[in-house]
């Protein structure tokens, strides 16, 4: 027997077709997207001299030991980025980003009383794709293996 509300139907049903053939690429096209911006920022941190500036506001945090949090962190979103990006090790990637979004969001952004909106996104974003994983497109698939 089969739940009426488990799906709900499509206004426009001819569009099925289209969705489940872009299904996959979409779904690649937002982990790449996500991903590669949050490589952006540790990129940022690591090679463009923001280092003393994330540094600083940890140790104003209490956030202690702040230096090699900050690296830990800023690596994370470099190396983990580029890895989500091409769907590699997705799942624990995303969720240790996931956490640091939750951290972000309540010690700096919503304290501060702005800027969360995009913090906000990213901690849907990497909590998503902690639990839905690579997909049909990436590294890990073609691997074989995924967490």
């Amino acid at each position: 027997m089969t739940d009426k509300h488990s799906e709900p139907s499509l206004i426009l049903p001819f569009l099925a077709p289209l969705y489940a053939r872009f299904h996959d690429l979409a779904y690649a096209v937002m982990r790449a997207a996500s991903g590669g911006i949050m490589a952006f920022f540790g990129w940022e941190k690591l090679f463009n001299g923001d280092m003393p500036r994330d540094i600083e506001l940890f140790q104003q945090l209490g956030l202690e030991p702040a230096v090699p949090l900050a690296y830990f962190t800023s690596i994370l979103e470099f190396a983990g980025g580029i890895a989500i990006a091409i769907g590699l090790f997705t799942r624990p990637l995303a969720f240790m980003l996931f956490i640091q979004m939750i951290v972000i969001l309540l010690m700096v952004m919503i304290p501060r009383g702005s800027g969360f909106q995009l913090s906000t996104v990213w901690f849907g974003v990497f909590m998503y794709l902690s639990v839905a994983g690579s997909g049909r497109l990436s590294l890990d698939r073609l691997l074989g293996k995924q967490f």
